[in-house]
């Protein structure tokens, strides 16, 4: 995915000295000279840097570095002081959807973690882990299941990214501790300058509850650490969910379009009233289709999963009738005691009811008392609410071309009662169908492109924004924050200014700036 801006290249002269700098630090094996090779194998096995989603070069990296320990990230920051050099930083690069590891500045060297794959700690009885950033999803489930802990970790939809860079961007997986920036607690950070930081209670010196009270004592300052370029973040605490005595998978479907009104407002009612604990997913009529196991159904669309075309609604809508399904359908979990369950079950039920040809289907663990479920009970789910990862999304990447698929991630937020996101549903929906996209093949990339610029641009005039973007589209996305002058855009480049001068810390992460940024030249 190409940006609509780039920016200068670095001095080829001043990359050489840093990498062989570097070389001394890390050892020649723990550097590349170029963005070929080095990266964690991509979704076609791929070993280079960048985002795997593009044919451009408009945010290639330039190499990269990987280091193992906090003490070799220090040194690297300053060597890159040293050198003026750009680093990018990244936990694993599985950033897929928001540009994986590529840069907004092109020649950025990657600072890869991903070799910091340390589990410094689960525990069990205060429901918490601390890691590094290399840890992966499947590596704190993998530790759970090895030492037999009541414990479901968060997973996102596809497992194999970091804990700790999934957090830090504001992602989410599916347990009740499924909004990972709430349930983060402490981290430890190296400053622009080297200097290495704890925050919250972390702030004293071997103290015990690092990763059981955010707030610590005086200022908050985790939030300066989210989806921005002030520091490099080596250790983080999460809570976990305990595992429940009793469980039960729900899905939700409505038959009409417009049912997306009344779904999506009892849905976040329950959330309120903490009926539901976890995120609930929703999928409509095309995701439902791709991903069924239905032969029927994929011989129905075959014919228009090809680049520059799309399925027609009217397929969709035979499609929904031929099965019985519904236009829309919800995911979500109950968690509870085994007194408890029947009774959100009739909650669940009772709530719903009024929506006309609604259907609930469950799959239910009623449990015993005082013994909690193990994951070898539930096993893999379509949506991962007891916290198995899976990397079966990925398969849908695949499903309109041979040569591989693109996917990037437009996420505004918007209330929820549902009227005002059926509203922005019917205008993205248009200007999909304007496009003919939904996964995009490579050669289509430029018709991606402007779908999204239109898309944010809609978001705008209809109050809302995204709370991620992709590497492509930070700017663009941080010049919508104009509230009083675009003040909070002053704040961030004042502490940008303050704690790295040198603006070597992920130069236009999240559309922060030194005062005296990179060159910026217009694309042609």
């Amino acid at each position: 995915m190409a940006p609509h801006t780039k920016f200068t290249v670095q001095d080829p002269q001043a990359l050489d000295h840093f990498f062989n700098d570097a070389a001394w630090v890390l050892g020649e094996e723990n550097i590349s000279r170029t963005p070929q090779h080095g990266a964690l194998p991509g979704p076609e096995n791929q070993e280079s840097y960048g985002d795997p989603f593009t044919t451009t070069t408009a945010t290639q990296p330039s190499g990269a570095v990987r280091p193992q320990t906090v003490e070799e990230v220090q040194e690297i920051v300053k060597l890159a002081n040293k050198h003026k050099v750009y680093l990018w930083t990244i936990s694993r690069g599985k950033n897929l959807g928001y540009g994986g590891s590529s840069a907004v500045v092109k020649d950025s060297v990657v600072l890869d973690l991903h070799r910091m794959k340390k589990i410094i700690e689960v525990n069990e009885e205060y429901g918490y882990a601390v890691v590094e950033p290399g840890v992966s999803f499947f590596d704190i489930y993998e530790e759970i299941q090895r030492r037999g802990l009541n414990l479901w970790p968060s997973v996102p939809a596809i497992g194999w990214g970091s804990v700790l860079g999934n957090t830090m961007d504001r992602g989410f997986g599916y347990t009740p501790n499924g909004e990972h920036s709430q349930s983060q607690c402490g981290l430890e950070v190296v400053l622009p300058t080297g200097t290495l930081l704890r925050t919250g209670m972390g702030a004293m010196k071997d103290n015990k509850a690092f990763a059981l009270y955010k707030g610590g004592f005086g200022p908050g300052l985790d939030g300066l650490f989210y989806q921005s370029n002030l520091g490099i973040v080596t250790k983080l605490g999460i809570h976990i969910t305990p595992a429940p005595e009793a469980y039960a998978t729900v899905e939700v479907s409505v038959p009409q379009e417009q049912d997306l009104i009344p779904l999506v407002g009892t849905l976040s009612d329950l959330m309120r009233r903490s009926i539901i604990l976890n995120s609930p997913s929703i999928a409509n009529i095309f995701r439902i289709a791709l991903t069924s196991s239905v032969p029927e159904v994929h011989a129905k669309i075959a014919p228009y999963m090809k680049p520059n075309s799309y399925v027609p609604y009217s397929v969709l809508e035979e499609v929904r009738r031929q099965q019985n399904w519904g236009f829309w359908k919800a995911y979500f979990s109950l968690y509870s005691s085994v007194e408890m369950l029947p009774a959100l079950f009739k909650t669940i039920q009772r709530a719903f009811a009024p929506i006309t040809g609604v259907k609930i289907t469950w799959r239910e663990f009623p449990g015993a008392p005082g013994r909690a479920i193990s994951t070898a009970e539930i096993k893999a789910e379509e949506i991962p609410h007891s916290g198995i990862p899976t990397l079966e999304p990925l398969k849908v990447l695949n499903s309109r071309s041979e040569d591989g698929g693109g996917h990037i991630d437009y996420s505004p937020i918007i209330p929820p009662s549902g009227r005002e996101l059926y509203e922005w549903y019917l205008t993205a929906k248009q200007r999909r169908l304007t496009q003919k996209l939904i996964i995009y093949t490579l050669r289509e990339e430029a018709r991606v492109q402007e779908l999204y610029s239109r898309l944010a641009q809609d978001g705008a005039r209809q109050g809302y924004m995204a709370y991620r973007t992709h590497v492509g589209y930070m700017g663009e996305l941080a010049r919508k924050l104009n509230f009083n002058e675009s003040a909070f855009g002053k704040f961030t480049r004042l502490l940008k200014d303050t704690l790295d001068p040198n603006g070597i810390l992920s130069p236009g992460k999240s559309g922060i700036w030194n005062s005296n940024p990179p060159e910026r030249r217009t694309m042609l």
